[in-house]
């Protein structure tokens, strides 16, 4: 049983402006391809490659330094994108939702911005994809409606699940949202979005050129604290897999052979339930895209390595997560970790687009 809800979160805003979206960006022809060196941060702390065969352009690295959101030294790659990227980003996000993420949601709330900023400036000119996956197979709406909050405060669930239409959300729930791994569009129950996503053609993932942008991302990743045990692994694969990306399938196209993938995986708790391994989720990974260099990897996890600014409110509780993602991350050799307990997690994301130059020095797509 979950264990009660306390409390309505205070929600961070993305700002007023909408982002007028992505250019898609001339086709690549020929350029030199390009690496840059990781970027600074107290933060944060990255891995390059464990060894040479991942890559001649792969190295290991530390940062350090004051973390920071200025991206104005962020490395041009100018009129087109290097050709190991053919200009195609596909981004994934896997969020835990359950219970113990309470506190977390706020410091993803404040990220948003500066995801957004990440994304527009580092990533200027690239065709980007960007999805949230289902964590646990669930559709969190059904806590409002079974669970008391719209038998006690019809036609709402309550303050701590602000929007939730007691009334008409059931009739519009598709199995695509109960579905592990499918591309989130429908974040219902404490603290989520709570309302439909609105996503061009029709996708359940963001597409360059997506207008109000912030809005969009915000909805796809604001998940609330109300799923059930996050199967961070599980969730991974699945989202990556033929059948969900295939034809017909809840993610269709949205991973792409040619494009570079970045999987971000934010957890405050040990993914003890997920039926896989480490070494299952990389081959699976694998399989997806051919080659370790064709993949970023960015776990923000409880007690990471590294020396981090605390949030002003840091009570999290469970299992530390980190240990349970290093084998993961350690396989690839370009990854970055960062610690749920800190103000914001768009440091880590900022750092994760440096590693996309460097994995565009080393990644030929078929």
């Amino acid at each position: 049983m979950r264990a009660p809800i306390l409390a309505a979160l205070v929600l961070a805003t993305c700002g007023d402006a909408a982002s007028p979206g992505f250019s898609t960006g001339p086709a690549v022809t020929s350029v030199s391809a390009s690496t840059s060196g990781s970027s600074t941060g107290d933060d944060t702390t990255s891995t390059g490659p464990a060894d040479d065969s991942a890559g001649s352009s792969a190295s290991t690295s530390t940062s350090t330094g004051a973390g920071t959101l200025d991206v104005g030294t962020v490395m041009d790659f100018g009129p087109v994108q290097p050709p190991g990227c053919k200009g195609k980003v596909d981004l994934l996000f896997v969020i835990s939702r359950q219970g113990t993420m309470k506190t977390e949601q706020t410091q993803v709330l404040a990220s948003f911005a500066g995801f957004i900023d990440t994304i527009e400036q580092k990533l200027e000119g690239f065709d980007v994809h960007i999805m949230t996956a289902n964590p646990d197979g669930d559709w969190p709406g059904d806590v409002c409606q079974y669970q008391g909050g719209c038998k006690m405060n019809w036609p709402e669930c309550g303050d701590w699940a602000e929007g939730y239409d007691c009334a008409t959300y059931p009739d519009m729930v598709t199995p695509c949202d109960r579905k592990l791994g499918a591309g989130l569009i429908f974040n219902a129950g404490a603290d989520a979005a709570n309302r439909l996503c609105d996503l061009q053609d029709g996708k359940r993932y963001i597409m360059s050129g997506q207008p109000d942008m912030a809005g969009a991302l915000e909805c796809i990743a604001k998940v609330g604290w109300s799923g059930g045990d996050a199967v961070m692994g599980d969730a991974m694969i699945a989202a990556l897999s033929p059948a969900l990306n295939g034809p017909g399938g809840c993610n269709e196209g949205f991973l792409r052979e040619d494009a570079l993938l970045v999987v971000v995986l934010i957890t405050d708790y040990a993914d003890g339930d997920s039926k896989s391994y480490a070494k299952q989720q990389y081959e699976a990974i694998i399989a997806a895209k051919g080659d370790p260099s064709a993949v970023v990897m960015l776990a923000v996890v409880k007690n990471a390595p590294g020396e981090f600014e605390p949030a002003e409110a840091c009570d999290y509780w469970g299992e530390p997560s980190y240990g349970i993602f290093e084998d993961l991350l350690s396989r690839f050799p370009y990854t970055v970790f960062g610690d749920t307990c800190t103000p914001s997690f768009a440091p880590f994301f900022d750092q994760a687009a440096d590693k996309i130059s460097e994995a565009c020095g080393s990644f030929i797509a078929q």
